[in-house]
């Protein structure tokens, strides 16, 4: 095998590499802490040199600026979902829920964060970005429910609950493994969701207590802690 057809092999070997690379890091710092990961643990788990993992990646710093580029594009993707287009009341539970699992499958990095921004710098704005379009996608999913009628504010309490909800995305899942060890990641996530719609539920025009009854057993029942 020569020219062209040769090329091609080789870089779809280095592509493959480089997602090995990628998928394994992103495992070994949720797992084990991304402190506690170097480089040449990376390499030992993948079974290539260090020299090999260095060709791809120049240091654990662009290891995770490259998965920050992929956690940023789907995160991204996913709450644009209820600015394009208002969701119904349900679907906003299930897209509250999708944006917990985007936070877990990256929650090295909110675990992290003080200490990553330090060394990459370069994510600090961009994170600043995602931040201020999660309130944007929650001010998106109240104002729908305003809409429809379903809850009411008055003055700026709409503009409060989306910096409160907003924040409440972004650290919820790393204080409940604190505080409450033994929850899968998946019951974390519907807590997260429950505790969410807690946070709504003194706006509710009408029905707020046969409606909070009913979320807290289907949420009792995937393991929220009520």
């Amino acid at each position: 095998m020569d020219g062209p057809a040769k090329s091609a092999k080789k870089k779809l070997i280095k592509v493959k590499t480089r997602d090995r690379i990628l998928k394994t890091s992103l495992a070994l710092f949720n797992n084990e802490g991304e402190a506690q990961v170097s480089t040449v643990d990376i390499a030992a788990v993948l079974g290539i040199s260090p020299g090999n993992l260095y060709y791809h990646f120049k240091g654990k710093e662009a290891i995770i600026e490259a998965l920050f580029d992929d956690f940023e594009s789907e995160l991204r993707q996913v709450l644009s979902a209820p600015i394009e287009k208002p969701l119904s009341l349900e679907d906003n539970w299930i897209f509250i829920y999708i944006i917990f699992e985007e936070i877990n499958d990256f929650r090295f990095f909110y675990e992290g964060m003080s200490s990553i921004l330090e060394r990459c710098p370069s994510l600090r704005g961009r994170l600043s970005r995602l931040l201020a379009l999660k309130k944007s996608t929650t001010l998106a999913i109240l104002t729908s429910l305003e809409r429809q009628g379903l809850i009411a504010f008055i003055a700026d309490e709409k503009d409060r609950l989306a910096d409160r909800i907003a924040a409440h995305l972004t650290y919820w899942l790393q204080y409940r493994a604190v505080t409450v060890r033994e929850q899968t990641d998946r019951a974390r996530i519907h807590d997260g969701v429950f505790s969410t719609i807690l946070q709504i539920a003194p706006f509710i025009v009408a029905g707020r207590e046969e409606y909070l009854a009913g979320a807290g057993a289907y949420f009792a029942k995937q393991g929220a802690k009520r």
